[in-house]
């Protein structure tokens, strides 16, 4: 959406996020952009308004995760103090209170709304147990650590999808595992009340869960697996699991789907014929959403690009 009235602006925000007032903080046109998607429970938006701004919502129902792209915003929730951030942090904010937020005229944030219930579920299957006391996130989240890199990466590749209009926001099965990703990258980038429990080490899993979740995994390798959900399906924890493939498997486990993966599309593209079979079909019937990335683990492990395979004739 886009528009250059205040109460526009406002509506959006709200049908969307929560109830908000805008106060202009400097003359011109207002140009505010707004880009949306459901990844699942959680609402993932890209918002600008093209002129500094200041913008008060009602108390949040919901948690709210917002990261500059470009620009910088200054943050207050509650009675806190402001908070900075520009492309190297992060404002978490809780659900239950209000906030203030005020925009540099060149701001555009990625805008999370996530459910606490869905966020504590996340938590509680990373941790393979139910959690004792609320989780509780602090509001300035700093991306400059290897771990809040691996948030800031996963915010460019939602803007970028959401850009192009790209298949890993449209699709069902991508979207699911996208969110589980998201939310998998902000407990684990995150100085949060559960992080050191979070960071314990775990006991490997047992070889017969192993082997279940490698068979899962050849059963149905098209799934929207993430290693909760295989964690979860196998009835260990994610530390458990991952430990277990190391030790048992050589590898983690969503490197072993990967090549799984890849193996298979390798050989169906060898026996297919070209003018009836699209290496993007064979793809996707995989569970290979993102083609980019795709045809270029494939080329690193077959020296060739799925096409160059689909072509030649069998041998």
């Amino acid at each position: 959406m886009t528009t250059a009235a205040l109460d526009e602006a406002e509506t959006a925000v709200a049908e969307v996020y929560l109830p908000n007032r805008l106060v202009a903080l400097e003359p011109g046109a207002l140009t505010m952009r707004l880009a949306t998607v459901r990844l699942g429970t959680t609402t993932v938006g890209q918002l600008e308004y093209g002129r500094r701004i200041r913008l008060v919502t009602e108390e949040a129902r919901h948690i709210h995760v917002n990261t500059p792209l470009v620009g910088s915003v200054v943050s207050c929730v509650g009675r806190s103090a402001p908070v900075a951030t520009t492309s190297s942090q992060a404002a978490v904010f809780p659900a239950g209170a209000p906030a203030e937020i005020e925009w540099s005229s060149d701001a555009v944030q990625l805008c999370l709304m996530i459910p606490s219930s869905t966020l504590e579920d996340e938590l509680e299957e990373l941790l393979g147990h139910p959690i004792k006391r609320p989780l509780h996130l602090p509001f300035h989240m700093s991306l400059a650590t290897p771990e809040g890199r691996v948030w800031r990466s996963m915010v460019h590749l939602v803007a970028g999808e959401l850009a192009s209009r790209g298949r890993l926001l449209s699709h069902p099965a991508a979207g699911r595992q996208l969110e589980r990703t998201l939310l998998d990258a902000l407990l684990l980038g995150h100085a949060h009340s559960h992080i050191e429990e979070l960071d314990r080490p775990d006991v490997p899993a047992v070889p017969r869960a192993v082997v279940r979740a490698v068979d899962l995994l050849h059963e149905r390798p098209a799934e929207a697996w993430s290693s909760t959900v295989l964690a979860r399906a196998v009835h260990v924890s994610v530390r458990s699991l991952q430990g277990g493939f190391h030790k048992h498997v050589g590898k983690p486990p969503m490197t072993y789907l990967r090549d799984l993966r890849l193996k298979g599309i390798h050989e169906e593209l060898k026996r297919a014929t070209p003018g009836t079979t699209t290496v993007e079909t064979v793809a996707y019937s995989w569970g290979m959403l993102h083609l980019g990335r795709f045809a270029a683990a494939y080329r690193q492990a077959f020296t060739e690009l799925p096409a160059q395979t689909l072509k030649r004739p069998p041998g």
